[in-house]
């Protein structure tokens, strides 16, 4: 087997779905931060101009998440099924599932250049608002999640956990309103059906601060 070596920052973010695909799968890797290796910085900077989340494969880089949570998909496997679908149409909604999802975390990329802070939260609860550009996605993924729910897992589930999760609270993005995803009640079976997994279940049992939202909510 390849040796996998996975470059992104000690948070949840766009290397969290691969992660949890090799965790899954079954598939040893090492997952390099600031807080694991103290030459991080030195081993992003010297493969720029990709940028993280980056995948070594025997030393030689991958960049683009999405590209790399595909790849790994198709090798992972979870009940003898890949997690990338091998059938088209599978595979087509699965893709389509996450570009939904990126559209729907695409207006808070904005944000991260606002400077002051007040502004920046403020900023960001207007996206979860009533008529906010996240809630606008919210609503639609809510209603398409129904189509996932008592499926075998795929790598588009794990994107939607992921990055819904991101607006959990506790989570590394400051600014997002405690509560933002209560009301979207197919999200949140599906984020049961998802934490419950055993894999999953088995992957954060130990999690704590911004991991603690794949928890089952009712264990």
């Amino acid at each position: 087997m390849p040796e996998y070596e996975l470059i992104y920052w000690p948070i949840t973010g766009l290397g969290e779905p691969i992660r949890l695909c090799m965790a899954i799968g079954g598939i040893p890797f090492t997952d390099t931060t600031p807080k694991s290796d103290e030459k991080f910085m030195d081993k992003k900077n010297g493969l720029a101009p990709m940028q993280v989340p980056i995948l070594l494969v025997d030393g030689k880089p991958m960049d683009q998440s999405s590209a790399i949570l595909r790849y790994m998909g198709k090798l992972c496997k979870y009940e003898g099924k890949p997690l990338y679908p091998e059938d088209p149409m599978e595979a087509y909604w699965c893709d389509n599932l996450i570009m939904l999802i990126d559209d729907c975390r695409s207006p808070i990329a904005g944000t991260f250049a606002i400077q002051d802070q007040a502004e920046k939260e403020a900023a960001r609860a207007a996206l979860f608002a009533e008529d906010g550009k996240i809630s606008k996605f919210l609503a639609i993924i809510n209603d398409k999640i129904v189509e996932r729910l008592g499926k075998p897992v795929n790598v588009g589930d794990l994107y939607a956990l992921c990055i819904t999760n991101m607006f959990r609270q506790p989570t590394f993005i400051d600014g997002i309103p405690a509560g933002a995803l209560d009301k979207y009640e197919n999200l949140t079976k599906f984020h049961e059906q998802m934490a419950k997994l055993p894999p999953i279940l088995e992957y954060y049992k130990d999690a704590v601060e911004i991991r603690t939202t794949f928890k089952p909510f009712n264990p």
